[in-house]
C-alpha cells in the first residue's frame, strides 16, 4: 500500500513542478521518506527526474541558453556524482536532518523577500551548481540554491523554467549514470519505477495545463506551506529516530 502512497506523492509533486518549474522534490522528499528509505528514493526519483526535466526542458528550450550557463551545469554534474558516492556513505539521520534544516532555510530565505547576491559570473555558477549537486546526489534536492539564485538573479520567467529544466536534467543523468554504474538498481527501483514514471509524466502534463489558469502569488503561498510542513516533518522525524 506504501508503493501507491508514494505514486500519489509523486503525481502532485510533478503537478506542481508543471506549473512553476520546480518544487517536485521539495515536496516529494520529505513525504516519501516517511515511507521508504533515501536509499531507495534518491536512485528511483532519479530516473523519473530525467522524464520530468526532459519533458518540461522540451517544451520550453527556445529559452534555454546552455551556453551561458556552462559553468553551471558542468559543476552540478561533477558534484552530483560526488553525492551519489556519499549517499551510501552517511548516516540517514543525518540526511533527514539536513533535508529538514535545508527545506526550512529556503522557506525562510523566499518567505522574507530578501535581496541576495546574484553570484552572477562563471565563479558564483559553479559554487550554485556545486551547492545544488551535493544536495541532488545525496537527497535529489537540488533545487534550493539554483532556484534562489535564479530567483534573485531576476531571470526571465520562461528562462527561469528553461533554465531549471535543463539544469535538473543534467543532474539527474548524473546520478542514474553513477548509481547505474555501481550497482544501486535492484527489483525494489524497478516495482517503483513502473509506478513513478507514468505518474510523474502525467503529473507534469496536468502542471502544464493548469500553469494558465493559476494565480502566481496564491500558488507562491502554497508551495511555501507545503514546503514548512515537510521540512517540520522531516525535522520531527530525525529527532524522533535519535
Amino acid at each position: 500500500m506504501e508503493y501507491i502512497y508514494a505514486a500519489a506523492i509523486v503525481f502532485f509533486a510533478t503537478t506542481l513542478q508543471g506549473i512553476s518549474g520546480f518544487g517536485s522534490g521539495l515536496v516529494s522528499v520529505p513525504l516519501l521518506v516517511l515511507l521508504l528509505p533515501m536509499t531507495t528514493i534518491t536512485p528511483t526519483l532519479s530516473i523519473v527526474n530525467v522524464f520530468l526535466s526532459g519533458i518540461i526542458y522540451y517544451k520550453n528550450r527556445h529559452a534555454a541558453h546552455p551556453r551561458q550557463w556552462l559553468s553551471l551545469l558542468g559543476a552540478g554534474f561533477i558534484f552530483s556524482i560526488l553525492g551519489s558516492l556519499l549517499l551510501v556513505e552517511i548516516n540517514e539521520q543525518i540526511i533527514q536532518g539536513v533535508l529538514g534544516t535545508v527545506i526550512l532555510t529556503v522557506v525562510a530565505v523566499l518567505a522574507s523577500g530578501r535581496q541576495l547576491p546574484t553570484f552572477n559570473h562563471p565563479t558564483g555558477h559553479a559554487s550554485v551548481g556545486a551547492a545544488s549537486g551535493i544536495l541532488n546526489g545525496l537527497m535529489t534536492l537540488g533545487g534550493p540554491p539554483i532556484i534562489l539564485f535564479l530567483a534573485n538573479a531576476k531571470v526571465d520567467k520562461t528562462a527561469f523554467r528553461a533554465t531549471l529544466a535543463l539544469f535538473f536534467l543534467v543532474i539527474a543523468i548524473a546520478n542514474v549514470l553513477t548509481f547505474g554504474a555501481r550497482g544501486v538498481y535492484q527489483s525494489s527501483h524497478l516495482d517503483l519505477l513502473w509506478l513513478w514514471v507514468p505518474c510523474a509524466v502525467l503529473g507534469a502534463m496536468l502542471g502544464q495545463y493548469v500553469q494558465q489558469f493559476v494565480v502566481e502569488r496564491q500558488f507562491k503561498r502554497l508551495i511555501l506551506g507545503l514546503m514548512l510542513l515537510s521540512g517540520l516533518s522531516v525535522l520531527f522525524q530525525a529527532i524522533g529516530s535519535s
